[in-house]
């Protein structure tokens, strides 16, 4: 556990210094030959200062792993999600989906009470006992249609966010997707209390997870295809849907 909170620790240094380093603006910088990265950042953060609200100073990183991950949604996970979607019908489908979530009821709950938000923690308790008790451990929503109980979720960058952790630069994981330098130290420590991380042997957690992330694309996959084909620049367009959301729940 000491070598879990070391890892979080560091980690949580590192966004902080990437932040500062990223904002830093040189004047004269001593190397000539860094001149156009440092003018090339410089450019992404003061488009952020003067109004663009989705600082990206790792766009080159980025577009890179992007493109990766297009390649492998595109000629890997989507032809592997017809055999999905075709053995396991959507009903299942959510099923799946709802047990996963009721399953991250720690997360929420920890995260809500950090930020004082008393009420999402009535909430949240509230829905994970109905969904586990009636909803045969979570696998049907029962608490969907009942707009007493629901609440946005919470993770550990938005924790961060309310303490007043900017989000740092856009950045885009292999396999994963979108996120930002805040966001992924919030999953890292989002990891320790799901329990997920309970499971043994190390195998079966890294299954369960795998089905979790697997079923979620699943679900988002006709999301992708349609921003993809109606976008002229379909990285820009993901970017802008991503921040969207992180921060209509920030300000939830």
């Amino acid at each position: 556990m000491n070598r879990c909170i070391m890892l979080l620790l560091c980690l949580t240094l590192g966004v902080i210094l990437l932040q500062g380093c990223a904002g830093k603006k040189t004047n004269q910088p001593m190397n000539p030959g860094v001149t156009n990265a440092t003018e090339e950042v410089d450019e992404n953060y003061h488009e952020a200062e003067t109004g663009e609200p989705y600082p990206d100073s790792l766009q080159g990183f980025n577009r890179g792993v992007f493109s990766f991950n297009d390649g492998f949604i595109t000629y890997v996970f989507s032809p592997i999600n017809t055999v999905y979607t075709g053995f396991f019908p959507q009903d299942i489908r959510n099923g799946f989906g709802n047990f996963y979530r009721n399953l991250g009821y720690p997360v929420r709950l920890i995260n809500a009470l950090l930020q004082f938000k008393f009420d999402k923690v009535g909430k949240e308790t509230a829905s994970f006992v109905m969904n586990t008790v009636f909803g045969v451990g979570g696998l049907f929503h029962i608490t969907h249609d009942m707009p007493r109980l629901k609440s946005s979720p919470e993770d550990f960058s938005q924790t961060l966010a309310y303490y007043g952790l900017d989000s740092g630069s856009y950045l885009v994981l292999p396999f994963l997707g979108p996120s930002t330098l805040r966001d992924a130290v919030g999953s890292v420590a989002d990891s320790f209390l799901h329990p997920f991380s309970l499971v043994q042997p190390d195998s079966a957690k890294f299954a369960l997870i795998g089905h979790d992330k697997a079923n979620t694309a699943s679900a988002n996959l006709p999301t992708y295809e349609t921003i993809k084909a109606e976008s002229f620049d379909h990285y820009t367009s993901l970017k802008d849907v991503y921040f969207q959301h992180r921060r209509s729940l920030e300000k939830e």
